[in-house]
């Protein structure tokens, strides 16, 4: 979307953040399209690390992941939400992002040695030595740390040379490392302190990370879906509890708090635009309006508006069942997957 549009979003993200990372609902990811690492944690699991006692980098630690923050001066949040695949539900972030120039990174093509992890979040890493993986992503520092003899050995190995080529042995060898992985940008790292799945294997419930070379390959900071203004990325992103899905993605009954506290952060951080059309829309349905064409197909934002039309479909079907009748005609028009899905069919 237009940078023009960002200037709404310029509030101080420090408390904002802050009080999003205490809140154990909420999940975490940084990195870049096919490579990314994710931070969650339950909410009974013990910390190693709080945030509370570290107001200028907040950090958390569990057992089985870390997680740090620096807070900046010129992080722009975004609120987004984005309709999800299954025809009902929709996904609720907010981008943290930095202009492009200030989230610059060293972009490195070959393995290589960094030396100590000063900046681990837990004390007794730090002494743990990082290689980054050389992806040559622009804004993120993909590493690994080793802390063992055997680690060190096969990693120093492959230092100097590109770890995604077509022969898989390097990607194979350091993911058997078991070392930990460590992905940074200029406002996040997140630290996974769990094995890296075997082939075949789904990734572990927590903290985890993705490496996709094909998606890596298209050189993209973001996916497409992800309306994130030209001239910005983002190094943080919340992904939000959702109002249909538990934390394991497991079909829920709809759940209205969770719904109305992402509704008052996108009132807060949300793009103006996307923000005016919502209204309209919501006007249209409560005086029973037939389907109006809402967004100009020439608009160059068309394709985000259009899918932010669909998700507040999608959520007056939770909030407002007794329009059924014009909720079908809309979903005729503007979200055909969505036609004849309810509550019930899904989370019954």
């Amino acid at each position: 979307m237009p940078h023009a549009s960002i200037s709404g979003y310029e509030d101080a993200a420090g408390p904002l953040i802050g009080r999003l990372l205490a809140d154990p609902a909420q999940a975490w990811s940084t990195g870049s399209f096919g490579a990314i690492a994710e931070f969650m944690r339950d909410a009974d699991e013990p910390l190693s690390v709080d945030a509370a006692e570290d107001p200028e980098h907040r950090r958390l630690a569990t057992d089985r992941g870390a997680i740090a923050i620096t807070l900046r001066s010129d992080v722009r949040p975004l609120a987004y939400e984005t309709p999800s695949s299954d025809g009902v539900g929709w996904s609720s972030a907010i981008a943290f992002c930095l202009p492009e120039a200030a989230a610059a990174g060293p972009a490195r093509t070959v393995v290589t040695e960094l030396g100590p992890d000063a900046d681990a979040v837990r004390p007794e890493d730090r002494n743990g030595v990082l290689f980054d993986l050389g992806l040559g992503i622009p804004h993120t520092e993909a590493c690994l740390r080793a802390s063992t003899p055997e680690a060190l050995s096969v990693l120093r190995r492959l230092a100097g040379r590109p770890l995604l080529g077509e022969d898989p042995g390097p990607r194979r060898a350091a993911a058997a490392t078991g070392a930990h992985r460590v992905f940074m940008t200029r406002l996040a790292r997140i630290e996974v302190f769990q094995a890296v799945p075997k082939t075949g294997e789904t990734s572990p419930e927590g903290p985890h990370t993705h490496l996709l070379p094909k998606l890596l390959a298209a050189g993209r900071a973001a996916s497409a879906n992800t309306p994130i203004p030209e001239g910005l990325v983002a190094g943080l992103t919340l992904h939000a509890c959702n109002p249909l899905r538990d934390a394991l993605g497991r079909p829920r009954a709809f759940d209205p708090i969770a719904h109305q506290a992402f509704q008052a952060l996108m009132t807060a951080h949300g793009d103006p635009r996307v923000l005016a059309l919502r209204q309209r829309f919501l006007a249209a349905l409560q005086d029973g309006m037939a389907p109006d064409a809402l967004v100009d197909d020439g608009d160059q934002d068309a394709r985000h508006l259009r899918a932010t039309l669909r998700v507040a479909l999608r959520q007056a079907r939770q909030t407002q069942a007794a329009r059924a009748a014009v909720l079908d005609a809309w979903s005729d028009a503007i979200d055909p997957a969505a036609r004849g899905r309810t509550p019930d069919t899904v989370c019954g």
